[in-house]
């Protein structure tokens, strides 16, 4: 559809009244209709100060409400696609499915892809058909929303971990998702797969994780931490995952808190040190309370070691 006139929000929005309101020109933009008249779309009435449609508006507002009410939105220009889901110019009762579904595929912009995949989605009127094929799109946001009913196995290969979530969300993932996952080369997408292991394959995931994962790893499941997966992934981690592991370090033999302090991550493990001097006095101070045979006190350790 070739047009003529430059179109901005407003402009669009004071045209399409002349299809229902023309009267309420006194709210049109004097800018708007000094556009409309040098486009011909409009001209002014023998009565002062009003105005309607001219042949070629006629036809031009004819023109956009088809294109509106089929949903064959590719061919108008793209402020009049925006506008179209924008304003809520489509109608919900009669959502043109079909021909929306081919905007989300086709359309030139990606952002004009998007909306037209969330309108769809909004109604729960996108299939799986098209959820497929949406899986491929260039757009993240689009495979985002087409994650919730495409195949998994579409996804095997995804760059974006905010997709990978959502898949996640929405499917049960089995061990071959994952096992493509903690093949990918995304530090994010790794990640996912590998905190959805079970506790019995924790050796064999962590085998398969680069060493800058496993802090994050870590982070969410402490109780996966040994002391050989810890200084296996300590040297390859930068300042930040380093006082991740040192937050997760369990069981871990003096040899390598000697090695460490002679390194330049010393710092990350001395603050941790430090904690752990203070906690320890405080728990003396606290324990003065007690006597040396105190069976509360034991009880109290006990239970606090059962917890940690």
């Amino acid at each position: 559809m070739s047009d003529t006139i430059n179109w901005n929000e407003t402009a669009i929005c004071d045209f399409l009244r002349f299809e229902h309101k023309p009267e309420r020109q006194a709210a049109y933009d004097d800018r708007n209709l000094t556009k409309l008249t040098n486009a011909g779309l409009i001209q002014r009435n023998e009565e002062k100060h009003t105005w309607k449609l001219t042949q070629k508006g006629e036809k031009k507002l004819a023109d956009i409400r088809q294109h509106f009410d089929s949903g064959k939105l590719s061919e108008l220009p793209l402020t009049l696609r925006h506008y179209y889901f924008d304003w809520g110019e489509y109608d919900i009762h009669n959502l043109p499915v079909n021909a929306l579904s081919q905007v989300a595929l086709r359309d030139k912009s990606a952002e004009i892809r998007r909306k037209a995949v969330e309108l769809l989605d909004k109604y729960d009127k996108l299939d799986k058909e098209t959820s497929n094929a949406l899986s491929h799109d260039k757009d993240w946001e689009v495979r985002y929303i087409a994650a919730k009913k495409a195949d998994v196995c579409n996804f095997f290969t995804e760059e974006n971990e905010r997709v990978v979530s959502n898949v996640i969300r929405n499917h049960g993932v089995n061990k071959e998702c994952l096992s493509h996952w903690l093949e990918s080369p995304y530090s994010g997408i790794r990640v996912q797969a590998a905190l959805l292991s079970d506790d019995s394959e924790v050796d064999e995931v962590f085998e398969r994780l680069e060493p800058q994962d496993v802090a994050r790893v870590l982070d969410v499941k402490p109780q996966w931490a040994t002391r050989e997966i810890i200084m296996k992934a300590w040297e390859a981690a930068d300042e930040r995952e380093r006082r991740e592991l040192v937050e997760n370090m369990r069981d871990i033999p003096d040899s390598f808190i000697h090695q460490v302090f002679k390194g330049e991550a010393r710092w990350a493990l001395r603050v941790r040190m430090e904690d752990y001097r203070k906690a320890v006095r405080q728990v003396l101070e606290l324990g003065a309370m007690f006597s040396e045979d105190s069976e509360i006190r034991r009880k109290i350790w006990e239970r606090a070691e059962r917890e940690i």
